[in-house]
């Protein structure tokens, strides 16, 4: 509608801006849930945060991946451009908790809790990125006379303005989150694959802009719907320890891990060892205890 602003010789995407805003109110909504709810550290919050930035290029890296990959198979030959939201989704949520377990070793055994705890941020987010698309006349529905009905003017006919539909129904979903905060807050992830997904299903036979094709007759995120809500069982169930459940052993011993050396990173170990040092050439520790205690927190780096 309204795909740039002017300010004098200067000319502003209304789609980059809103994209802006969605990234300042997801870092806002990251430290106001991390840090002030749930009393995290400063130093663990940025370093989620830092994670949460990595997770988001890889998003759009695998919105870029899956938006190529589906246009090729509709035009029979490669096509290279173009995002689609639930690809980056589909590939970016899993590396992301990964990456949380793997390099944020004070929530280590709890990565997929706090990766929850980014969820309404993720949301929140999006309802302002979809307001863009709204803007600069992309992710359009079908053609409409309902009152319901835009005129976008690259189309010469009014169409269902599903991006409104959708920024709506995030915005919603963001303050369902919030006011059920103590009660969801560790179910975050499948609330929304569940949500989300059924939502995003049914809005795909609104939509009419080009999305690429699957090679059957679902749309290519009407499929990744499917598979966000699919994740969504396996993480209910999960969760009520009916599958996994190797799994579930392993980050419980984490935890307990956690529990018992209490929290570190690399600096934090560097200071211990230093002390062991200090203990040892003080004669409280013997060079056995101190060789041992020393290996295990290195191993630890």
């Amino acid at each position: 509608m309204f795909p740039f602003i002017r300010l004098g010789g200067l000319e502003i995407s209304t789609f980059s801006l809103m994209i802006c805003v969605g990234v300042v109110a997801f870092i806002l909504c990251v430290l106001g849930v991390v840090e002030k709810k749930e009393k995290t550290d400063r130093k663990t919050s940025n370093r989620i945060l830092l994670i949460s930035f990595i997770g988001l290029a890889a998003m759009y890296i695998f919105a870029f991946f899956f938006n190529s990959l589906f246009h090729s198979i509709e035009a029979g030959k490669l096509e290279i451009g173009g995002i689609t939201w639930l690809g980056g989704v589909i590939g970016a949520f899993p590396l992301t908790v990964w990456l949380l377990h793997k390099y944020c070793p004070r929530i280590k055994g709890n990565a997929l809790f706090y990766f929850n705890l980014l969820i309404p941020a993720i949301v929140l987010g999006h309802a302002f990125g979809r307001v863009g698309c709204f803007l600069g006349g992309c992710c359009y529905g079908k053609e409409t006379t309902s009152f319901l009905g835009v005129q976008f003017p690259h189309l010469d006919h009014a169409v269902y303005p599903t991006q409104l539909f959708e920024a709506v129904f995030e915005l919603a979903l963001f303050a369902v989150m919030l006011l059920l905060y103590k009660r969801l807050k560790g179910h975050f992830l499948e609330t929304y694959c569940f949500s989300y997904g059924v939502f995003r299903f049914f809005l795909e036979f609104m939509r009419g802009d080009d999305r690429g094709a699957t090679g059957f007759f679902l749309s290519p995120s009407q499929v990744m719907s499917i598979l966000l809500i699919v994740a969504g069982v396996l993480l209910l169930l999960y969760h009520k320890g009916l599958i996994f459940k190797k799994l579930s052993q392993k980050m419980q011993a984490y935890r307990k891990e956690s529990e018992r050396y209490g929290v570190y990173v690399r600096e934090d170990i560097a200071d211990a060892v230093y002390a062991l040092k200090g203990l040892y050439k003080d004669g409280v520790l013997t060079k056995e205890e101190y060789e041992s205690y020393k290996k295990d927190l290195e191993s630890r780096i």
